[in-house]
């Protein structure tokens, strides 16, 4: 499995658009980029819907040429590939339901349609059972917040059952509070803060304090510090 690549937190991130010019006889959309350390609380503010699903039948589309990439792609990519897959919608987690039928459609700077590439997560021994998305709605495809420098989806080691529909933000919340659900351990704790940032725009304050309260409880010291931190720090609460 592919090293997942950890994207910091900005909200409010630009996006770029590149025009590229075509290689095949598609008629592709425009190319976003994110701007630098564009995080997860950057997609969810800029997604129209954030959808339990999964894609399926991944296929290549064609390439274009592009010109002056902006940062943080490399100069010397002159090419991009498009790729195009079903979706799967479970749930709605914000937004709405997609369309039925509608095609998921991004671009990579590399062939060989490899989505896992943009995975918000760590792990690499477990496959991912539960898959957030990011999407946006352009045209006929649902699209990526930003075809690079973002995340497309959060993976969670835990397995996606019928959820009850008033339930099912709350419960993406828990998982992003749920070190383990993201695969993550020792050394790697701090990762999870753009995580808690999601987490506190679906639950609000006074419901995270008290998430984070339960979070810092268990004897482990990176953990409790961090959450500790947290609370002091981003929501004026004492940790006790």
């Amino acid at each position: 499995m592919v090293k997942f690549i950890r994207f910091d937190c900005i909200i409010g991130v630009a996006l770029a658009v590149v025009v590229p010019s075509c290689r095949s006889q598609e008629a592709f959309p425009q190319w976003k980029v994110a701007g630098p350390f564009s995080g997860i609380e950057a997609q969810w503010g800029l997604a129209d819907d954030v959808i339990v699903g999964d894609v399926s039948n991944v296929i290549a589309k064609g390439s274009q040429a592009v010109a002056n990439p902006p940062w943080p792609v490399a100069p010397d990519i002159q090419e991009i590939y498009w790729c195009e897959a079903d979706f799967r919608a479970d749930a709605v987690v914000k937004g709405g339901l997609p369309p039925a039928g509608k095609k998921f459609l991004w671009a990579e700077i590399r062939p060989g349609c490899n989505i896992d590439m943009f995975v918000y997560g760590y792990g690499k021994a477990l496959t991912p059972t539960t898959r957030v998305w990011f999407l946006r709605r352009e045209g006929n495809y649902l699209r990526p917040v930003a075809d690079a420098g973002g995340a497309y989806f959060i993976a969670f080691r835990w397995k996606w059952t019928d959820v009850p529909k008033a339930a099912v933000s709350r419960l993406v919340a828990a998982l992003l509070l749920d070190p383990t659900a993201l695969d993550l351990g020792p050394g790697k704790y701090h990762i999870a803060l753009d995580s808690v940032r999601v987490a506190r725009s679906i639950l609000g304050d006074e419901e995270l304090s008290v998430r984070l309260k339960a979070l810092a409880a268990p004897p482990i010291p990176e953990l409790h510090k961090l959450a500790c931190d947290y609370l002091e720090a981003e929501l004026r609460a004492p940790c006790k």
